[in-house]
């Protein structure tokens, strides 16, 4: 017998601004834009990386010109030439760019990047290879969940056994990569993972079967709609891939919200993308906001740290995906 679902209220998601923000119906991050609007000759180097360089090399050439000429110039998409032509080959000759633009919050673009399922063709390919891509968001996966291991067993430590929510879950990666690699765990840990996609949970059940963990659920509902289930009894928290998308008002308005869910002293890890993936990897910034108008956001380094505080958090301080460093993994304490 193997950890299941648990029945709950079916729901249709996060709250409206979470949604607008991770479609991309925001204005652009306004420090992205800084580096749009940098002069083309800036910018050329990016296009002479190996990883873009394979990809230019395997799309046609009309699609190159317009793509480049869009890139070096810095307009947004809609505002190029037929640009459409970018968006169409794009979404014709790839899983991962059609998968973000029919769901933002896909967790199929993670299993790739995090090498647990195969690419195919060169587009999938270049995100794979990429410093963006496959090497940041794979150094991320690795560095939560060795550090949230070490974070498990300091509670387990102290308290006997840890009550752990995976907000945002998909198919619940990081926790059972945890429990696997850790041989206490299955006894003295339980995780609820929480998701409002029933394909993400789908595959999480799968993946639970293998395994054969019976300490782990999975939660088919809204990270904001949980008052009630957890009355300040979790004991440890992650929230990996959502904050990406959202403004700072935003983030501090779900951190606010989320707050109750946890004793005092308790841990929160979440993750921010950083200014350093347009500052290094303009490129693949470039192209997947102006294809699928994923909308995400690009403070500096440090910038976590006020966001937690103005939602009533303590900042324990944070590591980062080792050695590309485009995020700020942040530690809350519940406060």
């Amino acid at each position: 017998m193997r950890a299941t679902a648990e029945k709950v209220d079916a729901v249709s998601g996060a709250s409206p601004p979470l949604i607008n923000a991770m479609a991309g119906k925001s204005t652009i991050c306004p420090i992205l834009q800084g580096h749009y609007d940098q002069l083309p000759y800036k910018k050329m180097h990016f296009l002479q990386t190996p990883e873009a360089r394979y990809l230019m090399d395997n799309i046609p050439g009309e699609v190159r010109r317009i793509l480049e000429h869009g890139f070096l110039s810095g307009k947004h998409g809609q505002d190029v030439k037929d640009w459409d032509e970018v968006v169409a080959f794009f979404l014709a000759n790839n899983r991962i760019i059609p998968a973000l633009t029919a769901n933002p919050g896909t967790y199929t673009m993670l299993e790739r990047m995090y090498h647990f399922k195969k690419v195919h063709g060169p587009i999938d390919e270049y995100f794979k290879r990429c410093l963006s891509g496959g090497q940041a968001l794979r150094n991320r996966y690795d560095a939560v969940t060795k550090v949230a291991s070490t974070h498990v067993q300091e509670v387990i430590a102290e308290r006997g056994k840890c009550f752990m929510i995976d907000i945002g879950s998909g198919p619940g990666r990081n926790p059972i990569d945890m429990c696997l690699r850790n041989p206490s765990f299955p006894e003295k840990l339980r995780v609820d993972c929480i998701d409002i996609d029933p394909e993400a949970i789908a595959k999480g059940e799968e993946l639970l079967a293998q395994s054969r963990l019976l300490n782990i659920f999975f939660i088919q509902k809204s990270m904001t709609k949980l008052n009630g289930r957890y009355d300040g009894n979790v004991d440890y928290g992650l929230m990996i891939g959502i904050l990406c998308g959202l403004t700072r008002p935003e983030r501090i308005g779900l951190l606010q919200r989320i707050r109750p869910y946890f004793r005092k002293g308790a841990r929160l890890v979440a993750a921010s993308l950083l200014e350093e993936m347009a500052i290094r990897d303009l490129l693949c910034a470039y192209i997947l906001r102006e294809t699928t108008g994923w909308g995400l956001q690009y403070p500096p380094l440090g910038k976590l740290q006020g966001v937690f505080e103005d939602a009533g958090w303590e900042y324990e301080g944070y590591f980062q995906d080792e050695p590309t460093r485009f995020y700020e993994i942040g530690i809350g304490i519940a406060a």
